[in-house]
């Protein structure tokens, strides 16, 4: 018999993942998958499938769900998101890897572990180009680099000094105040700021710098956009986010077209032969076109914002038919994950 354990946190898949159990009266328990027993807890309530909709803000989050994934696969139980869709979240340098392993179109990328490989490389760049770290989404930690002083100093940032993935406090201290419309309560506001400036704090004490690497991709000009598609099993859905204002990034400008006229399908067919490589369950890839109008994956990952495909006119099958109407993502997820 199924039974369904769900890790909640507000604000995440897992209200929707909730909501859907309670609709199609599938048994489900809420757990704590940072409780020290949570394993024996699995075990007790006869878990037979686990979703938690971790974040790539949370260092405890990204370092914890590795271990209790790996092991209630170990039980047989059936878990959201699997191991081959998770292991590469919010890891740039794995994307690489990966993509290029499975001759997915990435934007040229190069890593090197050595300042010295590193220097060796900039005689062979092209500018401008881009580096990145491993971490951060929304464009966090995401810079275009002009000339050989620019390279050379983020050179010696990444294999002197380091830098930290988060300038989170920062950007999500932001990202709150531009909700403040939204809260009624500037009490509420208050008491939600000092709780997430609190827990990142706290997360701040057990993360480290991220140095001893320097990651590089190939700068695509004359994209004033890019396309994200995201494919939940044999579905798939998209919007086009603009650049920010005199920038080069999309990600995050909050900048959003849901028009479909104005979706290269081209984008949607590589999304789903992606997919279908990695073999994953729910991935949202961002898109480019390079020079000669070729779609190119710049990064991927298997979460995004709840809201902001709300909106969103329908969605693609695998045969490239589109369905109009609105739907629910995290309903998709889920009733994929009980279908197997």
């Amino acid at each position: 018999m199924i039974k369904v354990a769900i890790h909640h946190r507000e604000n995440s898949f897992s209200e929707r993942w909730i909501e859907y159990c309670k609709i199609s009266k599938v048994k489900f328990i809420i757990v704590d998958c940072f409780d020290s027993d949570i394993i024996k807890v699995l075990k007790a309530e006869k878990v037979t499938h686990l979703m938690w909709h971790f974040h790539h803000s949370s260092t405890y989050d990204i370092q914890v769900s590795s271990y209790v994934f790996n092991s209630a696969e170990q039980l047989g139980i059936r878990t959201f998101p699997n191991f081959a869709t998770r292991w590469h979240f919010d890891d740039k340098v794995a994307q690489k890897y990966m993509f290029e392993s499975l001759d997915i179109p990435i934007a040229n990328s190069w890593v090197f572990y050595s300042r010295e490989d590193a220097e060796q490389f900039i005689s062979e760049i092209n500018f401008p180009i881009v580096t990145k770290l491993r971490r951060g989404a929304g464009s966090t930690n995401v810079n275009l680099l002009h000339d050989d002083r620019e390279v050379r100093n983020t050179i010696y940032l990444m294999f002197e000094k380091g830098v930290s993935p988060s300038g989170r406090i920062f950007s999500n201290l932001a990202q709150k105040l531009r909700l403040a419309k939204k809260v009624k309560s500037p009490f509420l506001l208050l008491k939600k700021l000092i709780k997430n400036f609190r827990r990142l704090e706290n997360e701040k004490a057990i993360e480290s710098f991220e140095k001893g690497y320097i990651y590089f991709q190939e700068f695509m000009p004359r994209n004033q956009f890019d396309t994200r598609i995201i494919v939940v099993g044999n579905k798939a859905f998209g919007i086009r986010r603009f650049n920010r204002p005199g920038d080069f990034r999309a990600s995050g400008s909050g900048q959003i077209d849901y028009d479909i006229k104005s979706i290269d399908v081209n984008f949607v067919k590589t999304a789903f032969i992606a997919a279908k490589r990695i073999k994953a369950q729910c991935l949202a890839f961002d898109f480019v076109y390079d020079i000669e109008k070729n779609p190119k994956i710049i990064e991927v990952c298997y979460a995004f914002s709840m809201v902001a495909y709300d909106r969103c006119e329908g969605y693609w099958d695998d045969e490239l038919n589109f369905h109009k109407g609105l739907f629910n993502p995290q309903f998709f997820m889920i009733d994929d994950l009980l279908k197997v």
